[in-house]
């Protein structure tokens, strides 16, 4: 039976695609609705990987055979659902036809009860271009209640390919009223797991819900605020006469912009965000390369709402994938090393297509100190950019890998500034012996031929090569 030939639309979700969907978000236990089942992929991977209770609708005669004894079915065309049949779900997960995407999230939007979850796959096109006046309107949505990622052609290897790039939306629908901020706290129970699990963990419980009270207070007072300068504004106005001045709230960079109530809520979520990813100091360890994935991940976050629950998942999170990116980190350390110079690893000038090779104990740096002809100085003098910044980077890396604390190490600009170092002489700076030549390089020797040795191993086992356990000259 071939499921493609009359149905256009029909593009089974990948594995892979749905893992990326679901990332960071509370979905164990929970009811979910897919509105275009298929063929039932989002629907099985949601029941083996979250244990969820799914119902689902699905337009297609063949593909609703296909379901059944899958999932419940509680309509055929999801567009002529009403709030009342889903008022029960709590996430709403979908990968609808590529020409109805528009319509489809928008629809789910306007159904969706309160504390729902809308996460979608749509052409990337819906969110990237103002040509149709229902684009612009789901990339208001968008802007207020959620966020959209770029994936690219996720379909291009799938069981049916298209070349389509494909973005994910997802839209976080809040309660209103008394009922807006309820689920924002633990409950007891919760609370006292929390407690037991943030001990000696990223942070304490006691700041996380401060800063969620804080939040919300603040949303709160808000309201009061804004409707205190509406009533001023309107004693104040003499109807036939123009008011020179008005009370209202104003975006801080730009103070001839009115802010609305939904803009100030999101911009002060976005805020808090920052301000929890900062008190993680995620990017201790992190080196260049490394620092634009996490700007992105803090971007992303920072549209989902400001709960305790939320902040605690974050964390979790971010102690399941520490490990990774630091390996990830080491890596980056190793191929920088390596590149900078020929004489930096086993593989010479072939390092890079070559295999199982090590950097060596010495390596040398260039571009990274400065010598001034006609402006002479005494001492090392660092070249302002150059490669400075990568000797730190490799640091950051050696600190994971040894488990010491990076800040109590002395960076290498402030450290060269403040002991005014020779040119040509050997220094101690962190895990190197240096030394600074005034044509701009800097060589640099492990101190400690244990940490060399665990670099090079730690690395071959990222990659699966198989180096020797002792040093070979």
């Amino acid at each position: 039976m071939n499921l493609f030939s009359n149905n256009p639309d029909f593009f089974p979700t990948p594995n892979e695609v749905i893992e990326q969907m679901m990332l960071g978000e509370d979905y164990v236990g929970k009811t979910v609705l897919e509105p275009s089942a298929g063929s039932g992929n989002i629907v099985k991977w949601l029941q083996l990987n979250g244990n969820c209770n799914v119902v689902a609708c699905e337009n297609d005669p063949t593909l609703r055979k296909l379901l059944n004894g899958v999932c419940p079915l509680i309509g055929d065309d999801f567009l002529k659902l009403t709030a009342e049949q889903v008022s029960h779900v709590d996430l709403i997960v979908m990968n609808p036809p590529f020409s109805q995407g528009t319509e489809h999230i928008m629809h789910a939007w306007e159904i969706a009860p309160s504390g729902c979850t809308i996460i979608a796959l749509c052409n990337s096109t819906n969110v990237n271009t103002t040509c149709y006046r229902e684009y612009r309107q789901l990339q208001e949505v968008i802007e207020l209640y959620g966020c959209s990622e770029f994936l690219g052609e996720v379909f291009s290897t799938s069981e049916r390919k298209t070349h389509v790039n494909v973005s994910l939306v997802k839209l976080y629908k809040q309660a209103d009223g008394e009922d807006e901020f309820s689920g924002y706290f633990f409950s007891q129970e919760d609370e006292d797991v929390a407690n037991q699990n943030t001990k000696e963990g990223l942070m304490p419980y006691n700041v996380v819900r401060d800063l969620v009270n804080r939040y919300i207070s603040a949303v709160k007072l808000f309201d009061e605020v804004m409707a205190a300068s509406t009533q001023i504004n309107k004693i104040a106005k003499i109807e036939e006469y123009s008011l020179p001045i008005y009370f209202t709230a104003v975006n801080s960079e730009d103070r001839s912009t009115t802010v609305t109530r939904e803009q100030y809520k999101k911009e002060l979520q976005k805020y808090y965000w920052n301000v929890i990813f900062r008190k993680l100091n995620m990017e201790k360890f992190a080196t260049s390369k490394l620092h634009q994935q996490i700007n992105r991940f803090v971007e992303k976050q920072s549209n989902v709402p400001f709960t305790m629950k939320n902040v605690y998942s974050v964390l979790n999170m971010v102690i399941q994938t520490t490990g990774q990116r630091m390996r990830t980190a080491l890596s980056e350390a190793f191929d920088l090393i390596c590149s900078l110079s020929a004489e930096n690893s086993t593989a010479g000038e072939t390092w890079k297509t070559n295999a199982n090779y090590m950097i060596n104990r010495k390596f040398i740096i260039s571009y990274i100190s400065e010598y001034n002809n006609r402006y002479p100085a005494p001492f090392v003098k660092l070249r302002i950019g150059g490669n400075k910044d990568k000797i730190e980077d490799i640091c950051k890396a050696l600190c994971f890998l040894t488990g010491t604390d990076y800040n109590n190490m002395e960076s290498l600009s402030h450290f060269v500034y403040e002991n005014q170092l020779a040119w040509g002489g050997w220094f101690d700076w962190g895990f190197f012996r240096c030394r600074a030549y005034k044509k701009g390089t800097m060589h640099f020797e492990f101190k400690d031929e244990k940490v060399w040795m665990m670099f090079n191993q730690e690395v071959a086992k990222e990659r699966g090569w198989c180096l020797p356990q002792k040093n070979k000259k």
